[in-house]
């Protein structure tokens, strides 16, 4: 009798304990969907748009997710060359920098044309430690010239903008100008310089 007893205890021990398994396994499967529908909610998306007519150009970063962007890396390249140092913003946007070339011939293409039109050139960094917040826009160029705008236009795709941003939850993306995909890619994490 003890035995049989002794068999009854096992299957119930086996029976709490597959149990308990299930219960913990439902409890992990439901604080990862939690997770991932918070997640949606927190989730930045950043996009460039540029503008242009004959007589001016822009250039912008714009959020269109539904949480703030937290940038960790920006880079900002000319002919592959870095203009930008990464983590450590300059004295002058490295943007500005990237069209010095264009600013120029743009200078000698006004001349030759006998015009003199004003020139305004409005240029922000964009560096570690900002934050792009949910459905708002950073201006990164703009240009109101049209021998300069005409310039930036035909050499645009030599210069180029690589940002790495993470959500509050620390989930990061990174999005490049003139990437083949309009899709942002998902990275582990950004880095450091």
């Amino acid at each position: 009798m003890d035995e049989k007893r002794f068999r009854i205890d096992l299957y119930i021990a086996a029976l709490a304990l597959i149990f308990s398994g299930l219960a913990a396994l439902a409890a992990a499967y439901q604080t990862y969907v939690i997770r991932q529908q918070f997640s949606a909610t927190v989730w930045p998306y950043l996009i460039f748009i540029s503008s242009s007519s004959t007589k001016w150009f822009e250039l912008d970063v714009s959020n269109a997710g539904i949480g703030p962007a937290l940038i960790r890396y920006a880079e900002i390249t000319r002919d592959g060359k870095r203009l930008s140092e990464g983590n450590v913003p300059s004295s002058s946007p490295a943007l500005a920098q990237a069209i010095v070339p264009e600013r120029s011939l743009a200078t000698n293409d006004e001349r030759r044309a006998r015009s003199h039109e004003p020139t305004d050139v409005t240029s922000s960094s964009i560096s570690r430690g900002d934050v792009i917040p949910a459905g708002s826009k950073l201006e990164l160029l703009r240009v109101a010239n049209s021998f300069l705008a005409k310039r930036i236009i035909a050499d645009g795709r030599r210069f180029d903008i690589s940002l790495c941003y993470c959500s509050l939850l620390g989930d990061c993306w990174t999005k490049r100008l003139w990437d083949p995909s309009d899709e942002p890619h998902s990275v582990r994490s950004c880095p450091m310089s």
